[in-house]
């Protein structure tokens, strides 16, 4: 029986998706595409777009490389980096490669590369009944090099087995360098959001998974939480465009059953008028629990298949190497 390895990949909480989520401090927030509460303090993060759900996984893949290639937080002028391949990535990402998503992939990295944070920290000091309000602009990733050893192969296939042995060389930005070594993190499963595809579903499960305040004891072995579908949360789940917003609530419904229909650890997910409409879920209590009822899903992931068969790949990956030790 073939061992299912679990991809995950993990993403700062202040780097997902969200434009207005939870009032900022003084009041109304900034036109920004996403604000969010801001883990250092009083104050806000914001960011120049909305990610992608595949920007998103690629970042989240990033971030758990680095989390598993560096230990501690960075210094002050310390740049961080993360070694990988794009074989590697894709594998992470999809399971799979080859030209297609290899080219998917470097098209991600480079919107990931456009991608700017704002950060907005507000220091109180008591003593003078003064705020000191400290704003940063921040990059979530820096310099990317990519090193690849060129052959002359002509088939699509060929080619994607030829890049996937592509060095990356990929810089992350200091600020989401040091919240992903201090644990200020969601934990997201690649193959699960690689199910729910690039729609509102994965979305939905990213937002309960890192928005959402579970309650921290349970007597039955579920936990219940409640969302406010007011217009900050339409817009953070990317529903503005719905001029009605019981359009945008059925449209809340239909992903909160494709969602429970993916993943086992979830049992509801729907709207229900409760002093006011709420998107309501429901899943399994810990961590743990949750891990185990996803353990056998039809789309854990099991890596690239059958890699070792496929010819064209092992003449392509045998040609770089001869290339390699010629040099």
């Amino acid at each position: 029986m073939q061992q299912h390895r679990r991809w995950q990949g993990q993403a700062p909480r202040d780097t997902l998706l969200h434009p207005v989520w939870e009032p900022v401090t003084n009041g109304t927030p900034l036109d920004e595409p996403f604000v969010a509460r801001c883990l250092l303090g009083a104050g806000w993060v914001g960011g120049n777009r909305r990610l992608s759900m595949l920007d998103l996984r690629v970042w989240a893949a990033l971030c758990a490389l680095l989390s598993e290639q560096h230990s501690d937080p960075p210094g002050e002028d310390q740049r961080m980096t993360v070694n990988t391949t794009g074989y590697q990535l894709a594998d992470r990402v999809w399971g799979d490669d080859g030209g297609a998503q290899y080219r998917l992939l470097l098209r991600s990295l480079g919107r990931l590369r456009a991608a700017e944070v704002t950060i907005q920290v507000v220091e109180a000091d008591p003593e003078i009944a003064a705020e000191r309000v400290m704003t940063g602009y921040v990059p979530l990733t820096g310099e990317m090099w990519l090193a690849t050893t060129r052959l002359d192969l002509r088939t699509p296939r060929e080619w994607g087995a030829l890049k996937g042995t592509s060095s990356l060389n990929i810089e992350i930005g200091h600020w989401v360098s040091q919240q992903v070594l201090a644990g200020r993190c969601t934990w997201l499963d690649l193959d699960l959001l690689r199910a729910l595809g690039p729609g509102l579903p994965a979305r939905l499960w990213v937002a309960l998974e890192a928005w959402a305040r579970w309650p921290a004891h349970t007597f039955d072995g579920r936990e219940e939480t409640a969302l406010g579908l007011g217009q900050p949360a339409l817009q953070s789940f990317g529903l503005e465009r719905y001029e009605r917003p019981r359009d945008a609530r059925r449209a809340l419904d239909r992903a909160g059953k494709r969602l429970v229909a993916v993943d086992p650890a979830y049992e509801l997910v729907g709207c229900q008028r409760r002093a006011g409409w709420t998107l309501v879920a429901r899943r399994v209590s810990g961590a743990k629990a949750r891990a185990e009822a996803r353990k056998g899903a039809p789309w854990r992931s099991a890596g690239i298949p059958g890699k070792r068969e496929r010819e064209q790949r092992a003449a392509a990956r045998a040609a770089v190497r001869a290339s390699v030790l010629a040099h």
